[in-house]
């Protein structure tokens, strides 16, 4: 006896499915110190102010330090 139709297509194999990927979240970095900026920093407060140079390098570090 022949299928009729709706059993047919309730028998036949369903494409695949593609596999769920998970999405992650992108954890936050904290900025790099480098020795560029802080080197930038410190002459551009010693420009502003004068000063000594190992204070204006502590200046800046602590200007540049992330919050």
């Amino acid at each position: 006896m022949p299928r009729k139709t709706t059993e047919a297509a309730a028998t036949t194999k369903s494409p695949a499915r593609k596999t769920a990927t998970r999405r992650t979240t992108k954890k936050a970095t904290e900025p790099v110190l480098s020795w560029e900026h802080v080197a930038t920093r410190a002459y551009y407060i010693h420009l502003e102010a004068g000063g000594e140079p190992i204070d204006n390098w502590l200046q800046a570090e602590r200007e540049l330090q992330p919050a």
